[in-house]
């Protein structure tokens, strides 16, 4: 088992939620391993992380506490595969329901 599914076990994230998250992070193997070093050190890569449309999961991260984490990692991978609709989803703020 990995730091990452480790991780989502940790918090309680659903088997079929897991598998879908985990074979996201599989195609986006640059952003598994960042959120892995996040994972262990708690803090975000400064240097050579990965930059996607503009973002980190830092700068993703100080844009709400949503976002701290796991979050900033999915939105990266959905910048990646779906930057239209990301960049809207982050022009629009992220609220709790």
């Amino acid at each position: 088992m990995t730091e990452l599914e480790k991780y989502l076990k940790q918090i309680h994230v659903p088997e079929a939620v897991m598998k879908m998250k985990m074979d996201s992070y599989a195609k986006h193997k640059d952003i598994a391993k960042e959120f892995e070093y996040w994972i262990s050190q708690k803090e975000y890569l400064q240097d050579n992380c990965v930059e996607v449309e503009g973002y980190t999961a830092k700068a993703l991260a100080e844009t709400s506490v949503l976002l701290d984490g796991e979050g900033a990692f999915a939105l990266l991978i959905e910048l990646r595969e779906n930057p239209k609709k990301a960049i809207k989803k982050i022009s629009k703020g992220f609220k709790l329901k």
